[in-house]
């Protein structure tokens, strides 16, 4: 018999941070799907956020696990987000599924946490709006014309 006491625990207890999940067909690929992942809420400030990316990381990836799709955009437009590095983690999901072959990610953000993610990815003293990160739009239907047209591109270099 187990000599310690077993507490239960949940994802859901890291972070108030709520998120849905959508698939739509790619039209570059018709075996592949694009995962929309949005996550809305406040993300705390600085280490207080910690929390925060562990439970959205831990969410997405097991969302890239169990669908599969052939490319994901993070959906943040419904984020608050001033400060936090760890942030950095959630642009990662589904590296660790696909490392051996190209899996494309776009970034949607909102005005809660555009300036945050711009100082984050570009730097603080940066003067170049969030979208020159290349990956990273102000429009879902943007975003999903980038995912669309880099699967595009892998599957014409018979990369997926």
């Amino acid at each position: 018999m187990i000599e310690t006491t077993l507490q239960q625990v949940q994802l859901e207890q890291l972070s108030s941070i709520r998120h849905e999940v959508h698939i739509g067909n790619s039209s570059a690929a018709s075996d592949l799907g694009i995962m929309v992942l949005k996550f809305a809420g406040s993300y705390g400030y600085g280490s207080e956020g910690n929390c925060d990316a562990i439970y959205m990381r831990a969410i997405g990836n097991a969302c890239v696990d169990a669908w599969e799709p052939g490319g994901l955009i993070i959906d943040l437009s419904g984020l608050a987000y001033e400060w936090g590095d760890r942030l950095e983690m959630v642009f990662g999901i589904g590296n660790r599924q696909y490392e051996e072959m190209p899996f494309p990610v776009a970034l949607v953000v909102g005005e809660q946490c555009c300036e945050g993610i711009r100082t984050l990815l570009l730097g603080l003293n940066s003067p170049l709006p969030v979208t020159e990160a290349g990956w990273v739009f102000t429009e879902l239907e943007q975003a999903w014309v980038y995912i669309e047209a880099e699967i595009h591109k892998f599957r014409s270099q018979q990369l997926l």
